[in-house]
């Protein structure tokens, strides 16, 4: 048997659907791209929505941002079967990193003084109030945003890389993979609590200057837009790789990894890749989710705030790039909702929800549209090939 028969055999797809289901598929894969596309602009609907509204407005905003970390961690988990719950430490990485250059200019601004890296630069509050002589050496050239929004990208990337090559090479995985990357979460938000003279400590960075790129200042509807545009273009490409040979591989590696070994495949480096991707991702979401909130804070590298995000894919449903969008944006909807009448309350509703799900709802809402949709459109064509944007 060749390699493209065994993959297609370790994911569970036929090769070729039965000959009479052939174009209800066609049709219903041509409902789903339109679905999808449909679903996709209407995430622009709440800028024009709420253009005047500066309460909801950075509300949607974050949501979006949380929403493209989401989606990392659907890369991550839905289609590869590695459940992370430290991811929070790339998008903590990335926030941090224009947190940094936002903070910089700020003071900057406030003490006249040029937007360059120098010894005698302005000082941010919190290494004036903890005594420090000069900004540290590795600190000043973040005040350029041309390094500072690289760099939130591409050490995310690199940590994650490294991370996963080690890890992955030594074969960890299932409840193990877990708990270490829970590890090493915990091990960086103790450094980033506890020096607060380099990172705020507990207080973290408040006040940060305005994103201004191009000479453009990003704020309410453009901040809007462009955290929108840069997800659902991040949507589109990863889509694109999901639908190609490696997503193959990928959901293969998560139905039986053992099967692909036997095929030859390099699982390690595969699961490396993408989680290198997922950290990259989780650090642009970071990027853009501080500048949007203007502030930066420990709680950031959380334990709680991984597993949320977890819960987020959950619901929306697992192994669905919209049904990570989804599950982050309703769910931020349903916290902000819930925090405005009684904050103690979101903890309980947050594991309520992901216990009625897991129960009633494993496949997350996306899977249980897809569902009624197969009911409603396919009677007959239930065990025929699933549809052809079915991961997306």
């Amino acid at each position: 048997m060749s390699k493209a028969a065994s993959l297609a055999a370790s994911t569970k797809l036929p090769l070729l659907p039965p000959l009479a289901d052939t174009q209800p598929a066609r049709g219903a894969a041509w409902l789903s791209r339109l679905a999808v596309l449909v679903f996709l602009a209407a995430l622009f609907l709440p800028g024009w929505r709420y253009a005047n509204d500066k309460y909801m407005l950075p509300e949607f905003t974050r949501y979006m941002a949380l929403a493209l970390f989401a989606m990392s961690v659907d890369l991550v988990w839905g289609y590869t079967g590695l459940l992370s719950l430290g991811q929070g430490l790339y998008f903590g990485l990335g926030a941090y990193a224009v947190a940094y250059s936002l903070k910089l200019q700020a003071a900057a601004i406030e003490n006249d003084k040029p937007m360059v890296a120098a010894p005698d630069m302005a000082l941010p509050d919190f290494m004036s109030w903890c005594r420090l002589g000069e900004v540290p050496a590795w600190i000043r050239p973040l005040i350029d945003l041309r390094l500072a929004i690289p760099l939130a990208i591409i050490l995310p990337t690199l940590v994650a890389a490294a991370f996963g090559y080690i890890t992955f090479r030594r074969r960890i995985k299932g409840v193990f993979f877990s708990l270490v990357t829970q590890a090493l979460l915990l091990a960086v938000f103790t450094v980033v609590y506890n020096q607060q003279p380099y990172t705020g400590g507990v207080v973290g960075m408040n006040n940060l200057a305005k994103l201004t790129l191009f000479g453009h200042k990003f704020v309410g509807l453009s901040m809007y837009l462009l955290t929108t545009i840069v997800t659902v273009v991040c949507f589109l490409g990863c889509a694109a790789l999901i639908s190609s040979k490696f997503g193959k591989i990928l959901t293969a590696i998560r139905d039986s990894e053992y099967r692909v070994l036997a095929l030859g495949y390099n699982t390690a480096m595969y699961k490396t890749f993408v989680f290198a991707l997922a950290g990259g991702l989780a650090g642009l979401a970071g990027a853009l989710y501080v500048s949007s909130l203007g502030t930066a804070g420990p709680d950031r590298f959380g334990i709680s705030f991984s597993i949320e995000i977890v819960v987020f894919v959950a619901v929306g449903g697992r192994g669905t790039l919209v049904g990570a969008l989804l599950g982050a944006i309703l769910v931020s909807w349903a916290n902000t909702t819930i925090n405005n009448m009684a904050t103690q309350y979101w903890p309980f509703f947050l594991g309520g929800l992901f216990i009625l799900v897991t129960v009633f709802l494993p496949e997350g809402i996306v899977g249980g549209i897809r569902k009624l949709a197969r009911l409603l459109l396919r009677p007959r064509a239930r065990k025929a090939a699933p549809l052809e944007l079915e991961g997306v």
